[in-house]
């Protein structure tokens, strides 16, 4: 299961250099989801369903992924 880290998110902002060379100001919230490789929906997303695959997999020992 893929967990989100709100450090992930800060760590990712502040290794990106600023694309128009301006070091003193705020890059606008925009561009962080450039950067960002999975949004918090879609994180959510992958664990209901890795649950639900588990839960099938493990509850008649079925590889069964049918809800």
């Amino acid at each position: 299961m893929v967990r989100w880290d709100r450090g992930d998110a800060r760590s990712l902002r502040s290794a990106a250099s600023p694309s128009d060379g301006s070091y003193g100001r705020h890059r606008p919230r925009l561009h962080l989801s450039i950067y960002t490789i999975l949004s918090r929906r879609s994180v959510r997303r992958h664990n209901a369903v890795s649950a639900r695959a588990f839960v099938a997999i493990h509850t008649d020992d079925v590889a069964s992924l049918l809800p």
